[in-house]
């Protein structure tokens, strides 16, 4: 027996009324399960929101696997499974010896990725504690101190941490793979870094 048409228009109006809220959608979709029963514009209107609801899992599931591939290309290559402030000593070693980008500044003047600063400044901080030194303004060559500046701000952004908390953020501190140069000419390619 044909659901009577009343029923029939809310069904309609509460799928036209969920728009893309996916929940409210799947429930108006259920509620109007009856509409399949009787051929009509209604039908067609039942089948179009099954139709845009599978859309809308199918981009959503979509999007989540294309961040879930992101998360995997920009993993830190020296993330490891378990970290030990112990280590600190060790890792400062080496930071300032791995192989940073470089990006170029006005003036020839050249700087590296914001992740080593970062990783200066947690230095800076365990090391020396309060940053109270004046900003550098001027390269000992001309033009602006690109790289002071930026050391000088990564340590002072760190004002009132406690130098072994700056010693355990510095062990836990992952970076971009981006930050660091890759040679990919195969077999003149350099050692891997040791992980820090």
């Amino acid at each position: 027996m044909p659901a009577p048409r009343e029923d029939a228009q809310a069904a309609v109006a509460a799928i036209a009324a969920a728009g893309n809220d996916t929940e409210a959608l799947a429930e108006a979709i259920e509620k109007a399960a009856f509409l399949d029963e009787t051929p009509g514009e209604n039908r067609q209107t039942l089948r179009a929101a099954r139709t845009k609801l599978k859309k809308i899992f199918t981009d959503e599931r979509k999007k989540k696997e294309m961040a879930d591939a992101d998360a995997i290309a920009n993993r830190s290559p020296h993330k490891k499974e378990s970290y030990d402030a112990a280590e600190y000593p060790d890792l400062v070693a080496k930071y300032d010896k791995l192989n940073w980008r470089i990006i170029s500044k006005p003036g020839g003047a050249t700087v590296k990725p914001d992740d080593f600063y970062s990783l200066y400044g947690l230095h800076m901080m365990a090391e020396k504690g309060e940053n109270t030194e004046e900003r550098p303004m001027w390269a000992e060559r001309g033009g602006l101190d690109f790289e002071g500046r930026a050391k000088w701000d990564a340590w002072a952004a760190l004002k009132g941490m406690k130098p072994e908390r700056a010693k355990l953020k510095f062990a836990y501190y992952e970076f971009t793979p981006k930050a660091l140069y890759t040679d990919g000419r195969g077999g003149n390619a350099p050692p891997p870094v040791a992980p820090i």
